[in-house]
């Protein structure tokens, strides 16, 4: 009796492992299925989590360059062409002037301004053309481009010349000579601003002469007085020169150069474009 139930012990308890067992198998089979589900989850996740990443960094970028172009768009460039020859091509230079046309385009001058000896007139469409063909005729030329770029309503400087190379000019009943000022240290400059009109595609241009570290101080002298606006159409250009009538007045010695018996004169090509 007691080996008769003890094999019948022995056959529950092995009955009871084998399902244990089957159960644990189950068990683990589940739990390797659920970490597979979870770790393609995982992988599912990851990957559009990435997408997400590289959408918002596109969007990021596009809103960067639209910036960028808001911030640009408006903006006024002015760019000035300078061709400087000497006296034996002066003639050539004054011819340049039959290509303007004095219209509305100067709507601001001082009655002072005729006696500074500047000119300002409308470009002709061919004057570009024109002035090539005289820095390649010239026996000597300096051909030199140089641009401001402005938001709207603002102000810069555009260079004309490191030093004043004459030896006096005669301006608003007095004179300045070399003795008593720097001209070696001056620079010569226009004082520019640009600006649009509202409405109309037109740009208003202030151009003031300056010459800067001129006074005994190392202050600049600003020709307020000779202030002048200009209203041109978006890629019109302006032509600036002076008067040889004399050369002891102003434009001479903005414009002009006296060195070494050598003399040399500077014509201006003002062109205004928007960006």
């Amino acid at each position: 009796m007691v080996r008769k139930d003890f094999i019948l012990h022995a056959s529950g308890v092995f009955h009871i492992i084998c399902a244990m067992r089957k159960t644990i198998t189950l068990v683990i089979i589940g739990c390797l299925f659920w970490t597979g589900c979870q770790s393609e989850q995982s992988k599912e996740q990851q990957g559009q989590f990435e997408r997400v990443s590289q959408e918002i960094e596109q969007v990021r970028a596009q809103e960067q360059v639209a910036v960028q172009e808001a911030e640009l768009t408006g903006n006024i460039k002015v760019t000035l062409r300078m061709l400087t020859v000497d006296e034996r091509d002066f003639e050539a230079l004054d011819g340049l002037w039959k290509y303007t046309t004095p219209h509305y385009v100067v709507i601001r001058r001082s009655d002072i301004f005729p006696q500074s000896g500047f000119k300002v007139q409308m470009a002709g469409g061919n004057l570009t053309a024109k002035l090539t063909a005289v820095k390649e005729q010239a026996k000597h030329s300096e051909d030199t481009e140089m641009f401001l770029v402005l938001a709207d309503g603002a102000t810069g400087y555009i260079d004309i010349g490191t030093e004043i190379a004459v030896p006096q000019f005669h301006y608003l009943t007095r004179w300045y000579k070399a003795t008593d000022y720097e001209f070696r240290r001056a620079g010569r400059r226009f004082k520019v601003t640009a600006r649009k009109v509202l409405g109309r595609d037109l740009v208003n241009l202030r151009l003031t002469p300056v010459f800067s570290r001129f006074l005994n101080d190392g202050g600049d002298k600003v020709f307020t007085e000779l202030l002048t606006v200009v209203t041109v159409k978006p890629g019109q250009s302006v032509l600036i020169g002076g008067s040889r009538a004399s050369r002891e007045n102003l434009s001479s010695a903005f414009l002009g150069l006296r060195k070494e018996e050598v003399q040399k004169d500077t014509i201006i090509l003002v062109n205004v474009s928007l960006l």
